[in-house]
């Protein structure tokens, strides 16, 4: 094998860099030098391990990163300097050359945030997860704008006193020093969904200690309130972050950003369109890399999880030296498999909602388990069906206990949670009165049962938490009508009523599946 170019340190470098998502272009102006040139295929090669049994080097610390950066005016591949916004740019937002340029010391000695309270600023005088809803909507804000900074510590801006606008207070106690950044991540994921990405910082401006939280914006946007936080926020709200204040979205703007997506998801399928018009039917495919599947609208061909994840592998670097796209040769034998298990569950990112919809259309998934993991782990809802996803995977009662307390989580009590509901401690039977009661009765009464607007979906749903053990009326029926609740609900936009919804689907589930976990007998679809 060829001696190694690049020495450790500079792999060490290398790796912390690919690690903070930068781009192989940019990274190569930190390394190339006259007399060697480190190409784009090199620095792939270090982030996979292939390149000289790299994989042995840990990676350089964000200190030890930020200090290169910082310090290193890299010379590019013909001896020019890299201007120093572009070394500026490649610092992470919360490092503390970044963080320390937000905030200037006026005539008095008073540091004072210079940018004052933007569409990507806000500033918060105190700090605490008591009350944690005040700074959840500011992230929920900022993601859905273009993200941004949360101050803490440092005063509003005051109409009666404008000495205090700005002006760095310091936080009065230490909890936001010292919280585990965990903390805020579990936070943010109980509330908020999709989950924004955020960074956390401790700082110190004119000898008083502050908080700051960046926040990126999402990719997904908009980001939703998936239960209510104190008087900040209520389930299904979207905020906004507008100069000077957070406040729920206004409708030109939602229009506007979900005009934006849907003309991004338009840009990027725009090439394969062309591709395939220009190919014809005949001779196209399309492949779903996330159900595992090629489809041309006829019959579906499965493809293997392992070439799967190699696609995708693939196509999220570059394994040439040369510039240009790598190309993939697909090698095997084609196999004949039965058409039931393809569900549009599929493969990729579980969430809440395809848990739901998974279970109320009684579709056969791909991997069960993972339905049951993700329940336990990374859901924000108190309740979802377990066990229709343990027939699926033909799992005992103590071999699904087994398994939830396998998943490691630091959500505690949802796990203690799944645990009871494993071996049927804690059930999601719910008794309710009035209206609810009404329905109950007429459900087991075995009367129609119309859903007319949000309110009867609510209180349907409602009803369907109260069914008795021993009910053993046929599903199908049952079902429908919960799709329906669920449907008009989202149709009518009360979404702080779906988690009524996703407990009835977790009682559905204990009538209707439970026994089978218990005798350890999977079964399938009804």
């Amino acid at each position: 094998m060829p001696r190694r170019s690049i020495s450790d340190g500079e792999i060490a470098l290398i790796k912390a860099m690919l690690a903070r998502k930068m781009k192989n272009k940019d990274i190569q102006f930190f390394f190339n030098r006259p007399d060697r040139s480190v190409n784009s295929g090199r620095i792939t090669g270090i982030g996979n391990g292939s390149y000289g049994k790299c994989w042995s080097i840990q990676r350089a610390s964000d200190t030890d990163l930020d200090a290169f950066i910082a310090d290193h005016a890299a010379p590019g591949a013909a001896g020019v300097p890299i201007p120093v916004a572009q070394i500026a740019e490649a610092l992470h937002p919360t490092h503390a050359k970044v963080i320390g340029g937000l905030f200037v010391a006026d005539h008095l000695g008073i540091w004072r945030f210079t940018a004052g309270e933007t569409d990507q600023h806000e500033c918060k005088a105190n700090f605490g997860f008591r009350h944690s809803g005040p700074w959840l909507k500011a992230v929920a804000a900022l993601a859905n704008n273009r993200g941004g900074y949360i101050l803490f510590g440092v005063h509003d801006k005051d109409e009666i006193n404008p000495d205090k606008s700005y002006a760095v207070i310091g936080l009065k106690s230490d909890e936001f020093a010292k919280a585990d950044p965990v903390e805020f991540t579990k936070r943010v994921k109980a509330v908020l969904d999709p989950t924004p990405r955020i960074q956390i910082a401790a700082a110190t401006v004119g000898g008083m200690p502050i908080g700051v939280i960046y926040v990126e914006r999402h990719a997904s946007r908009p980001v939703i309130a998936t239960k209510p936080e104190g008087d900040q926020l209520k389930e299904g709200d979207i905020v906004y972050r507008y100069p000077g204040q957070s406040n729920r979205i206004k409708y030109s703007d939602l229009r506007a950003l979900l005009d934006e997506r849907d003309a991004q998801a338009r840009r990027d399928v725009m090439p394969l369109v062309e591709r395939i018009l220009a190919l014809g039917p005949k001779r196209a495919m399309v492949a779903d890399l996330e159900a595992g599947l090629l489809d041309d609208g006829k019959r579906p061909i499965v493809i293997d999880r392992a070439l799967i994840d190699r696609i995708n592998f693939i196509r999220e670097g570059e394994f040439d030296e040369q510039d240009g796209a790598p190309t993939l040769k697909l090698v095997g034998d084609v196999m004949v498999t039965d058409t039931a298990v393809i569900g549009s569950a599929g493969r990729g990112v579980v969430t809440d909602e395809n848990v739901l919809t998974n279970f109320l259309e009684l579709e056969t998934v791909f991997a069960p388990p993972e339905y049951i993991r993700f329940a336990v782990a990374a859901s924000s809802r108190d309740w979802l069906p377990i066990f229709y996803f343990a027939t699926q995977a033909g799992l005992s009662r103590k071999e699904l206990t087994g398994l939830v307390a396998a998943v490691v989580t630091t959500k505690s009590k949802r796990k203690k949670d799944m645990m009871q509901r494993a071996v049927g401690l804690k059930r999601a039977f719910a008794a309710h009165t009035g209206t609810p009661a009404l329905r109950l009765q007429a459900l087991i009464a075995g009367e129609e049962m119309p859903i007319e607007g949000w309110r009867d979906a609510a209180n349907v749903s409602l009803a369907l938490q109260g069914l008795p053990d021993d009910f053993a009326e046929p599903a199908e029926p049952l079902f429908l009508l919960l799709k329906r609740c669920r449907d008009v609900l989202f149709e009518e936009h009360r979404l702080e009523n779906l988690s009524s919804v996703y407990r009835a689907a977790a009682r559905l589930d204990e009538i209707y599946f439970s026994p089978a976990v218990s005798s350890g007998a999977a079964r399938g679809s009804q």
